[in-house]
């Protein structure tokens, strides 16, 4: 059994979906303390923008949280989020 694991992670598409899932993890934690900086500042948010968030990757989370530091309202944020 071990022998058959270690060669599952040798194998291209285990390092793949590795990798994929370290990423995802990523996108999620990043999408997280958006939505934690969005309810400090502005309270509860509908969930509907939380909702929008899940499609954004990265970069577009780490843009979005430069955004909400910026901007003075959720209404605001809204804006933003739906260009």
């Amino acid at each position: 059994m071990r022998w058959d694991m270690a060669v599952l992670r040798e194998s291209p598409w285990y390092e793949e979906i590795e990798q994929r899932g370290i990423q995802l993890g990523v996108q999620q934690g990043a999408r997280q303390q958006l939505i934690r900086v969005l309810r400090r500042r502005f309270g509860e948010i509908p969930q509907e923008v939380e909702v929008r968030l899940e499609g954004k990757n990265v970069e577009q989370l780490e843009n979005l949280m430069d955004s909400a530091i910026a901007v003075s309202s959720l209404d605001e944020f809204v804006v933003i989020l739906s260009t």
